[in-house]
């Protein structure tokens, strides 16, 4: 840790310091719908927001953090990424995000 804060970001929209407003709202929701689907499993998660728009879900599984993005798929689509290498299709419905959170609930990697 250090002392030396980082200046703020650039004001207006969109550049190197701040995603786009539709973007971080996407991401938001999406990471809202998964951290839902891990409450129902019987898991508390906690939703970070950057002031430059970076969206993160961290949740306690087992005796870790895990922290999941969404990303943008191959496909243009949205996925939910975390650990090594786990990927799952993001606002695919309901179900997909189930499957999403019973994997990281059980600690897929």
């Amino acid at each position: 840790m250090n002392n030396v804060s980082n200046p703020p970001p650039s004001s207006g929209g969109e550049g190197r310091w701040r995603a786009a407003p539709d973007v971080i709202v996407r991401r938001v929701g999406l990471l809202a719908d998964l951290a839902a689907a891990l409450v129902v499993l019987g898991l508390a998660s906690r939703l970070v927001l950057e002031v430059n728009g970076g969206v993160a879900l961290s949740a306690l599984v087992g005796r870790r953090i895990v922290t999941v993005a969404v990303v943008q798929d191959e496909r243009g689509g949205s996925a939910y990424v975390w650990g090594r290498s786990a990927r799952f299709p993001a606002g695919a419905g309901v179900e997909m995000t189930r499957r999403a959170a019973a994997a990281l609930a059980a600690g897929v990697r």
